[in-house]
């Protein structure tokens, strides 16, 4: 067995530490560098819409992703991690002394092209270093670390924005006090790239070996992709949800705030509630699949409860009844997320898997870029032309855009289950995703 656990000295340890590190920066300089577009707007008076500059600016490149895969696939996934890393510990320290906000939107545009290389390479190695029964353990404990480390950034950022100690250190960047937290995001980056320097990886993780040129290694990606039916089934389903899906993150606040008139801190509750569930549910999961040769089932009946949950949360107007059902769609997306990932890395040869994760995570940041640019064109229209609450519309017809994908997604699955065992053969108890527990221990044991 090779182990999953975050406190030794085994391979995966090393990569999880590393991710983590450069997550808990990446939240922070996003905090950071929103409040710092704010910033630079409040003088012309345009701070509220500044403040998208670096979110427009990490989206943009999602055209990235299937070329990231390609790099993953033909060069050493070390090496193309560390020099991410490297280059991104350089970036992000330039925002320690930007003064506009080209220079703003131009740094986060290039890191996140950074962070899109890194992530593909990322995702194909994690099967080098451990088991095929072991995945699950594994992708919940990199979820975990990612969602942990947002409300620590969002602390780190907060303390450094109002104390006082640090006005001496700022005098030699832009003079902004919360421009310290890119200095401590640029030393996660070294820790990181210091930490992969030690990482030792099978020789699979050289890259392929091909005397094709780069153009027919991607078209091979490609063609893989949308040819696997499974594959193309699962990924179709989840880009239609997560175009439902941005929409909460789009008009969420406004919700919360104008619509049923809370706090503004209400959201970021709102938005904790849903990571709760997200490391909820990569605890629970850990610990019983293993397997999943009935993944679009499974997805489908995750994507349901999300859909269903989220429909829940917008018809209700109190805010403890729309904090739990955000808390059970978060569980329900954390399935989707979780099974996804594990299935591509399970079923996916080596020398392919960087550009099939390339390519998937393409997809869906584009389904997100199209949600974030519809959603409040929408919301907006339907309040000017029709006597209704748009921003609710829109999050109630994005749920059932969910709940729809859910539902053709869980169709399929058990269309194909029927197919394999019939309704009258024993054998239909085979429908599930291993779910028994083991000796293994479970992801709370595992951390420790």
């Amino acid at each position: 067995m090779k182990s999953v656990k975050i406190f030794s000295r085994s391979p995966f340890s090393i990569l999880w530490w590393s991710g983590t590190l450069s997550s808990f920066g990446d939240w922070a300089t996003l905090f950071a560098s929103v409040a710092l577009a704010s910033y630079l707007g409040a003088t012309d008076g345009n701070s509220e819409l500044t403040a998208v500059v670096p979110v427009v600016a990490r989206i943009i490149p999602a055209f990235m992703s299937s070329f990231a895969g390609l790099l993953a696939d033909r060069f050493n996934k070390k090496n193309v991690m560390i020099i991410s890393d490297l280059v991104r510990m350089v970036v992000v320290l330039g925002l320690f002394f930007t003064t506009t906000l080209f220079q703003l939107f131009l740094i986060n545009f290039i890191a996140e092209i950074f962070s899109l290389i890194r992530q593909p390479s990322r995702e194909a190695i994690v099967p080098e270093l451990v088991e095929n029964d072991y995945l699950v353990k594994a992708n919940s404990l990199f979820v975990v670390g990612t969602y942990a480390s947002l409300p620590l950034a969002s602390l780190l950022f907060g303390f450094f924005s109002d104390a006082k100690f640090i006005e001496s250190i700022v005098s030699y960047g832009n003079g902004w006090s919360g421009s310290v937290v890119f200095l401590v995001d640029s030393l996660t980056f070294l820790i990181s790239t210091i930490l992969l320097f030690s990482l030792k990886t099978s020789s699979q993780s050289a890259g392929t070996t091909t005397q094709n040129n780069a153009l027919s290694d991607l078209k091979e990606g490609i063609n893989y992709f949308f040819k696997n039916k499974e594959l193309r089934t699962v990924t179709t389903s989840i880009s239609l949800s997560l175009v439902g899906a941005g929409a909460l993150f789009v008009l969420g606040s406004s919700y919360l705030t104008q619509s049923l008139k809370f706090t503004q801190s209400s959201f970021g509750f709102m938005i904790a509630s849903f990571g709760f569930g997200i490391v909820f549910t990569m605890v629970i999961l850990s610990y019983f699949v293993t397997t999943f040769n009935r993944v679009s089932f499974f997805i489908g009946i995750s994507m349901i409860i999300t859909g269903l949950s989220l429909l829940f949360a917008f018809n209700s107007y109190e805010f403890s009844t729309i904090l739990f059902f955000i808390f059970i769609s978060g569980i329900g997306s954390g399935s989707v997320y979780l099974l996804t990932i594990s299935y591509l890395q399970s079923t996916t040869s080596e020398n392919l898997r960087g550009r099939v994760f390339g390519n998937f995570y393409t997809i869906g940041r584009l389904s997100l870029l199209v949600s974030v640019f519809i959603s409040g064109f929408v919301a907006s229209f339907a309040n000017n032309y029709f006597e209704v609450d748009g921003v609710l519309l829109v999050l109630r017809l994005s749920s059932c855009f969910i709940l729809f994908s859910g539902l053709m997604t869980f169709i399929r699955g058990y269309k194909k289950i029927i197919r394999e065992f019939g309704f009258e053969n024993s054998n239909f108890n085979k429908l599930r995703l291993n779910l028994e527990s083991n000796e293994d221990e479970p992801l709370w044991i595992l951390i420790t």
